[in-house]
């Protein structure tokens, strides 16, 4: 059992060793510098609403009696922000 796990543990370091220096301590520290994270104080906890605006028209008939006339509509609809 013991040979086992030397031999897992040798074929792990022989094939994540190249993988290790890929990235360097320079690269760790500037991904976790303070400024990376300090977002402008007006920017958080800011909430975006995106709303579109929708029109359409329909056409009533008109008959004997009276002219056929447009129904405009107008809504605003609150839509998923597509950024």
């Amino acid at each position: 059992m013991r040979k086992n796990l030397s031999l897992v543990l040798q074929v792990f370091l022989i094939f994540s060793a190249p993988f290790a220096y890929s990235i360097t301590w320079k690269e760790i520290f500037d991904a976790v510098k303070k400024e990376k994270f300090d977002f402008p104080v007006n920017a958080r906890n800011k909430q975006v609403n995106c709303y579109k605006d929708v029109y359409w028209e329909e056409y009533i008939e008109g008959n004997s009696f009276s002219s056929g006339y447009v129904k405009e509509f107008r809504k605003k609809i609150k839509i998923n922000c597509p950024y």
